[in-house]
């Protein structure tokens, strides 16, 4: 079970500005502009005033020139560094929706703290980020969960 979920070092950036998930040239040039600067994203959010990205530690490096270009070519948009997170992927793990519900709730229960979660299903993954506090813990959970998933 242990190679089945692989723990990412990330942190997450926000990208406040009204109504931008309305915008979507604004959208689309926050994109261009993570191109440019050579970023990949591991996982998005997205919500009426706000675009969350996650994005690998590795990539830290790249942000300044990142936000700075950001600033110039999209006004009125804020940028926040909003500090590391860990990412726990779930892969080949035959991904239902109840095994979903069974970790996210699990998770909850022993208050981990789940800063953003996605399922990818032509990957099979389920992406979950937690706070770097909480990661160790939050792996032996969803560990413990599919294990007990694939008694029953």
């Amino acid at each position: 079970m242990k190679n089945r979920i692989q723990k990412i070092d990330a942190f997450r950036i926000t990208i406040e500005r009204r109504k931008l998930a309305r915008d979507k040239k604004s959208v689309q040039k926050i994109f261009e502009v993570l191109e440019d600067c050579g970023i990949p994203c591991e996982c998005m959010a997205i919500n009426i005033d706000w675009l969350a990205i996650v994005m690998r530690e590795t990539e830290l490096g790249k942000v300044n020139r990142f936000v700075e270009q950001l600033g110039r070519e999209l006004s009125n948009t804020e940028i926040c560094i909003n500090g590391k997170i860990v990412l726990l992927y779930l892969e080949n793990g035959q991904i239902t929706s109840r095994r979903i519900g069974m970790l996210i709730s699990s998770l909850a229960i022993q208050d981990i703290d789940i800063v953003m979660q996605r399922y990818i299903k032509c990957e099979d993954r389920l992406v979950i980020g937690t706070s770097v506090e909480d990661a160790e813990r939050a792996r032996d959970i969803i560990r413990e969960v599919v294990d007990s998933d694939y008694r029953a």
